[in-house]
């Protein structure tokens, strides 16, 4: 005996409460893991601009030691731009500080700097870059050979 279209139509589809059931379980999937990616795109734009601070640094370093003039790493504070350009091209982010102990000041532009010398050596100091007033990253600059070096510290 075939069964009867009401048969059919009763067994396809959901209904509503295995539908909700689903997104029931849907939303707190997402819930649970939309924060942790969040958090993850976050620290990978911080890593990326401590990145491309630090390439920038040594960069300078290598244009000293490879033209045999001084190379001047800028920090223009006001307009939140860093680089060796004058006048520094690359954004600073709004969430981001960074501090310095004893960087020279440019008379002309006003610029905070960093000079590296030919010989590879430099006039500045450590840098700190903290993010949202949470997240700190130490710059280390050694004085006598340039060398550049980050680590992770706690604000």
């Amino acid at each position: 005996m075939a069964p009867s279209p009401l048969t059919r139509l009763k067994s396809r589809g959901f209904t509503l409460v295995e539908l909700m059931v689903v997104l029931v379980i849907l939303a707190i999937t997402v819930g649970l893991v939309l924060p942790r990616v969040g958090g993850g795109w976050k620290r990978m734009e911080e890593r990326e601009f401590v990145q491309d601070f630090v390439r920038t640094l040594r960069s300078a370093r290598l244009r000293a030691m490879n033209t045999g003039t001084i190379a001047i790493f800028r920090i223009r504070g006001p307009e939140r731009l860093y680089g060796f350009e004058v006048p520094p091209e690359t954004a600073i982010p709004l969430n981001v500080d960074i501090y310095a102990d004893r960087l020279e000041q440019d008379p002309f532009t006003g610029d905070h700097v960093v000079l590296f010398y030919p010989d590879g050596s430099l006039s500045g100091s450590d840098l700190q870059i903290l993010f949202d007033q949470q997240r700190s990253f130490h710059i280390f600059i050694h004085p006598l050979f340039g060398t550049v070096q980050v680590t992770r510290t706690e604000p």
